[in-house]
Parts: C-alpha cells; sequence; structure tokens
C-alpha cells in the first residue's frame, strides 16, 4: 500500500479509486485494512470518507447510464455558477465528483471511460515490499524466477515468445480457451541493494534501480506500448512512430516514440522526476472526472518534476543530464543535492537504514560522486568527510550521531 496516501486530503480520498472500490466492493480489503492497523492517525480521515461514499451510493447508485450523463452536467454548471465561492464549497464539489466516481464504478467500463480518459492503473500482482533480499520475476505464465546476481539481465524474445534470465531459458507461451494467444503482464521487482537491465521485446532497453518494480508484456499487441513503474528505470526506447511508448507511474504518464530519458517515482518520494537526455518526451499529468489534462514536452537536458501533494508538473533545465542516470553505470552522482536525499540513495543502494538525530541539520547541500561498487563502509567514510558528521555501523544500519563542529581559526 502507498505510504503517500497519509498525506492525502480527504478530497484526495475521495477521488482515489482503489479506496472507493474498498469501500463499496470490499476489493483489496486486507490490503487496505492492514493499512489502516498499521497507521491509526489515518482511520478518522477513512470514516469520514467512508461515510461520505456510503451516503452517496444508497442515494445514486441506481440511476441508469442517461441519468448520470445528465447528473455530471448539472454538476459542471453548479460549480461554474458557485466559482466565486469555491473556498466554501470545495468540500461539496469534491463531494458531487465522488459521487459521479461511485456511479461510474457501479456502472461498469462503460460509464467510467466515457467520462474519463485516466488509466484504471495497473495492480501489481507482487507484494509492494521490496526491502527483501532477492530480487525476483513472475512471469505472465504466473512462474515465479529468482534473480540471483546483483546486476541480473533479462531478455524477451519476440518470435519464440521466450524470457532470458541470465544463462536459464522460460517459455511464456499460454493459450485462452478460444486458443487465440494471450499475453498478460510480467513483473520484475528489485529490492534494495540490487539492479536489473531488461531487453524488451521491441528491443527498447531498460534498467531497473533498487527497490523499483516493472510490469511488461511479452508482446506489444496493442496501439501504444505501455509499461507500468513503481520505483526508478532508465530506458533506451526502441522508435516506432505507429506505436508510442508509454511509461505510467500512477501519478503520470510519460509518452514518448524512441528517446533515452530517465525516471524516478518512490512511492516514499514527494516528487516524480523524469529527465530527457536526448529525443523528445511528454509528461503529463492524465485528467479525471472533468480535470483537464496537465501536458509537458520535454527537450534534452530538461528535467520535469511532478509534486504529488501539489499536484502540480514543472519544468528545469539541467546542465548535466548524465548526473541522473549514473546510476546505471554504479555510480552515484549529486550536485547541491540535500544530503538527506542523498542518504536515502545510499540506503537504497545497499539495503540499509541510515538513522539521524532529530535536529540534524539534514538540508546541507553537498557536491560529488560516490562509487557504488565499493562497500558500505568506504561510502560512508567520503560522505562524513564531505558532511562532517560521526557515524557508526550497527548489525546492518548506519547511526549518525552529530554534526561535526568545524574548527575555529586563530
Amino acid at each position: 500500500m502507498k505510504k503517500e496516501f497519509l498525506a492525502y486530503k480527504l478530497e484526495q480520498l475521495l477521488d482515489e479509486k482503489s479506496f472507493v472500490e474498498w469501500v463499496l466492493h470490499k476489493q483489496k480489503n486486507r490490503e487496505w485494512e492492514k493499512f489502516i492497523e498499521e497507521n491509526p492517525d489515518f482511520r478518522n480521515k477513512v470514516n469520514q470518507a467512508r461515510k461520505i461514499i456510503l451516503l452517496l451510493r444508497d442515494k445514486y447508485e441506481t440511476l441508469d447510464e442517461k441519468s448520470v450523463m445528465e447528473l455530471w452536467k448539472k454538476i459542471s454548471h453548479f460549480e461554474k455558477q458557485q466559482s466565486e465561492k469555491r473556498r466554501k464549497l470545495t468540500i461539496h464539489r469534491w463531494v458531487s465528483r465522488a459521487a459521479v466516481l461511485l456511479l461510474l464504478v457501479s456502472l461498469g467500463t462503460f460509464g467510467y471511460f466515457y467520462f474519463t480518459d485516466q488509466d484504471a492503473g495497473y495492480q501489481f500482482k507482487t507484494s509492494s515490499e521490496t526491502t527483501g533480499d532477492e530480487a525476483r520475476m513472475v512471469l505472465s505464465t504466473g512462474e515465479e524466477i529468482a534473480l540471483k546476481k546483483d546486476n541480473s539481465t533479462i531478455a524477451l524474445n519476440d518470435s519464440a515468445n521466450q524470457v532470458i534470465v541470465n544463462d536459464s531459458i522460460f517459455d511464456l507461451a499460454q493459450k485462452s480457451e478460444a486458443g487465440n494467444e494471450e499475453f498478460f503482464m510480467n513483473e520484475v521487482i528489485i529490492p534494495y541493494g540490487k539492479k536489473s537491465e531488461l531487453l524488451l521485446a521491441d528491443g527498447t532497453k531498460v534498467w531497473v534501480n533498487a527497490g523499483s518494480r516493472l510490469a511488461f508484456p511479452s508482446k506489444f499487441t496493442k496501439s501504444t506500448r505501455e509499461v507500468y513503474l513503481e520505483g526508478e528505470a532508465c530506458f533506451e526506447v526502441t522508435r516506432n512512430d505507429n506505436q508510442p511508448f508509454i511509461v505510467k507511474t500512477g501519478n503520470i504518464n510519460v509518452k514518448v516514440l524512441g528517446t533515452h530519458f530517465n525516471i524516478s517515482a518512490y512511492p516514499t518520494d514527494e516528487t516524480i522526476e523524469t529527465i530527457l537526455l536526448k529525443g523528445s518526451v511528454a509528461v503529463e499529468r492524465p485528467g479525471s472526472l472533468g480535470r483537464r489534462k496537465n501536458e509537458i514536452i520535454l527537450k534534452p537536458n530538461q528535467k520535469a518534476s511532478f509534486v504529488k501533494g501539489e499536484e502540480k508538473l514543472s519544468v528545469s533545465e539541467e546542465s548535466d543530464a548524465d548526473f541522473y542516470i549514473a546510476w546505471t553505470y554504479g555510480w552515484l552522482k549529486y550536485n547541491k543535492e540535500s544530503l538527506l536525499s542523498v542518504l536515502r540513495k545510499v540506503e537504497r543502494y545497499y539495503n540499509i537504514s541510515i538513522q539521524l538525530p532529530s535536529n540534524y541539520p539534514g538540508d546541507d547541500l553537498i557536491t560529488g560522486k560516490l562509487d557504488l561498487k565499493e562497500s558500505l563502509e568506504e561510502v560512508m567514510l567520503a560522505l562524513a568527510d564531505a558532511s562532517g558528521f560521526e557515524y557508526r555501523i550497527i548489525e546492518g544500519k548506519v547511526i549518525i550521531e552529530k554534526k561535526i563542529a568545524p574548527l575555529k581559526r586563530r
């Protein structure tokens, strides 16, 4: 379950399709209940949202498709008339949108796709935990393969319908009852401390970073080539003007024809970053329930940042885009980056926990690079020297004790 839900406002929770489906149909029952048990402070907001959803369900779920369309028109007209009083009507507006969402859920796919072009989202078959010791791949057939190497290589053979994992070959062929081939999603799960390289069926190369998951089909049979990412990955996309390549992260979509770019979309990070090295990409926040799309076209050496809490996209110029893909070569480069941000990346690369005192000034900006092929001790020594702190390594944990005061000149 995504930790970012904890920061959701009431209206965002009402707009979260998986939450609505859980309240109405008890889908993913264990996941949501466990998430609420682990985060008791979140329960009050959940209860408020549940009351609104159940109230709307009792009132509206029996309406037909024509009535839904009429209701939507009335809601849009009402919001336009009351725009000057928007602050007072914020909750009412989102309740109205939640009503439409509930109607769409009850009416099925016709209503849903009529009102929104936002993808319903891919639900990973695997657990969201990527903190284990073993990287693995779950094939579309359901077979699970352990990726024993720290940097495994995976290649899809389109013609033979096979996947090659390191030196082993696995058959992906499966038949439907009618005898036609169906191609479902495969998943790669990379825990902290490991990486993986993939060659997709169309020739696209993907480097998957530590603590990430990627879902992809055995063959790209649709009008678009779609993959789903949670975490960080670098893509070199094979150009195909007739079949755009789309990376979906849940918050943003990145659409390309053929290009080289990197996406960092970890659930625990507040910002999703897309950096373009060559070619061009369209980064968009999909529209839903009347919300207009927010799309930005990136040029080489530009970065798109999406702040989850604000739901806004922005663009910045990056003089050295290679900084963002240095991890694919075993390096961690940082330029005027906060110490806390660098330490989070070190945690992922080495699969360890780093603890700082509550009053530690972690917003110090540092510049440099770390060789991730070196030991954790060597990396921490380099960071301690650059940032001026003392630390201890105890049973897989790094404990930063204090910041060393600079020596006074006489």
